[in-house]
């Protein structure tokens, strides 16, 4: 890849990220008009969904019958918490 397309690469996703960080708000700047329910929603379970689909993601391949016996992580697990 060339400097230019590196940039020309970094360029769009740092315009893409900014849209979908702000289209919310453009979209429900109104005072008038409420979020949606299904919207309030989403914002209360998603981040708890995402966080348990990484432990699992990460987990994965942990094999409980060999060598450490997934120790390490189990590990891991009671000091992040």
């Amino acid at each position: 890849m060339t400097v230019t397309q590196q940039i020309i690469t970094i360029a769009i996703t740092a315009v893409a990220t900014i849209i979908t960080r702000f289209l919310p708000f453009a979209v429900f700047q109104s005072k008038k008009r409420e979020t949606p329910k299904f919207i309030e929603y989403l914002g209360k379970a998603l981040p708890a969904a995402v966080f348990a689909m990484l432990v699992v993601y990460c987990l994965r391949t942990v094999e409980i019958l060999s060598g450490t016996h997934g120790l390490p992580e189990l590990i891991a697990i009671i000091v992040v918490i």
